[in-house]
Order: C-alpha cells, then structure tokens, then sequence
C-alpha cells in the first residue's frame, strides 16, 4: 500500500487498515534496536509509540509528510531508542544503523562517514590480534567480562576490563591520528 493511501485511511478513520500497512516497516526497527543493546519487545515498544507520534501528526492542521512513511517511522524510532537507552544509562557505543533511512539527505555527508567508517576499520586494523579479540567479543559478540577472561587466559573479569579498556583507549587514539593525517592530507 502506498503512503498516500496510508495517509487517506487514517484522515478516513481506518487505523486499524492504516496500521496494518504500517507494520510492514517494522522488522526494519527491529533489527536497529536488536543491533543496539535492545530485544525485540523493546523494537515492539518503540514502534508501537512511533505510530502513535505518526498518527497524531497526520491528523494534525496542515501536516505535509516531506519523506517517505518509512523515513519517518525510522527516524523516530531511532531517536525514541536513543532516548530510552540513555533513560537506560546504557553506553551508547556505536550506532550499527545498517538499516539507514531510505533516502540519504547529503552525499557530501554519506561520503565523508563512509570514509570514517574504514578510517575506524583501519585503526582497529592496526591493533594486535589479542585486542581486536577483546572487543570483538564484548561489543559484536555482547560476551560478558568473565567468560572473556577464560577464554583468553586472563587472570580475572577485572583483567579483562582493563584490557578492553586499554585497547579502546589505543583504537581511540589511532582512529584520531588517522582523522588529523586526512584532514592534513585530504589527498
């Protein structure tokens, strides 16, 4: 179903037939909010309160909708979960939003972070194995300290936090020195 016909549904009185439509966006949010310390009762959540902020802003005077449903829908729930994460007092980390808006809004934009991302790559690249391993398994695999600790031979959790640490410290700083050493010499 198109968005237009979405909007005429609910300026109808047909939530329920606009809603249906409506949650075929929905595995989309699930996987963002899955990707970034949440489940997928939380994405349900989300979602659920994204199509009420939907829903009251097309019944409202004078509502134009300038994207796509699906941008919208995205773009809220994403800063509704950035919002409840920090409720959370979770680490915030990086976003994984593989599942960006449709439209990107400025190439200039898209291009210069698709350029941070491989200077980030690069960086942790650069790291030896054994750190690439320790925040491999805390922040893609959400291993817990304790279990990284035996399985790299470490002498305890607090072993192992302070080697994620100094690994992050040392990713941080190499990512910054290849920014500065583009920024120098951007060609």
């Amino acid at each position: 179903m198109d968005d237009q016909r979405i909007i005429e549904l609910i300026h109808q009185g047909k939530d329920q037939e606009a809603f249906k439509a409506l949650y075929a966006h929905l595995p989309k949010v699930e996987h963002l909010v899955r990707q970034n310390s949440g489940r997928s009762g939380d994405a349900k959540d989300i979602f659920q309160d994204a199509l009420i902020i939907f829903h009251r802003r097309v019944r409202s005077e004078g509502f134009t909708l300038t994207s796509s449903i699906s941008t919208f829908l995205f773009a809220v729930c994403r800063n509704l979960w950035r919002d409840e994460l920090r409720r959370r007092n979770k680490a915030m980390g990086e976003w994984k939003l593989d599942a960006e808006a449709d439209e990107p809004a400025d190439l200039t934009a898209l291009l210069a972070r698709e350029g941070e991302f491989k200077q980030a790559e690069q960086a942790l690249k650069s790291l030896g194995a054994k750190c690439v391993d320790v925040l491999t398994r805390f922040y893609v695999k959400h291993e817990p300290l304790a279990l990284i600790a035996k399985a790299l031979g470490f002498s305890g959790e607090g072993a192992a936090k302070t080697r994620k640490y100094k690994c992050l410290e040392e990713a941080r700083k190499r990512y910054r020195q290849l920014i500065n050493t583009t920024v120098a010499n951007p060609y």
